[in-house]
């Protein structure tokens, strides 16, 4: 793994904490509009109603969002098919492979 790679490793982790902080932090933020509005009897139920729907439309974007930047995490980190692939592991048999397939050929 270079230098570079380790780099865009930790961008990447650290872009994908900020992103689950902004997800939370709007959720939150909707959860107390909701309440807000639930609690309001000046405002016409048309109104409400209106603000619900968006509401409901938000919440939804938030979380298709959320589920996204979850796929990329654990895209980052060769999670595939809720499977870690340990890509060292895996060059290392291949490897052994091919070293003894080159032994039973002989040289060349």
């Amino acid at each position: 793994m270079t230098k570079n790679d380790i780099a865009d490793k930790v961008g990447s982790a650290t872009l994908l904490g900020e992103a689950e902080q902004h997800y939370a932090g709007a959720l939150e933020d909707m959860m107390v509009m909701r309440r807000y509005f639930r609690d309001r009897t000046d405002i016409s139920e048309a109104e409400i109603k209106r603000v619900s729907g968006n509401y409901i439309r938000a919440t939804q974007t938030l979380f298709d969002e959320r589920k996204k930047v979850e796929e990329l995490s654990r895209r980052n980190a060769g999670i595939h098919h809720d499977h870690a692939i340990d890509f060292d592991s895996v060059r290392s048999e291949i490897g052994g492979l091919l070293d003894r397939l080159r032994a039973v050929r002989g040289p060349v």
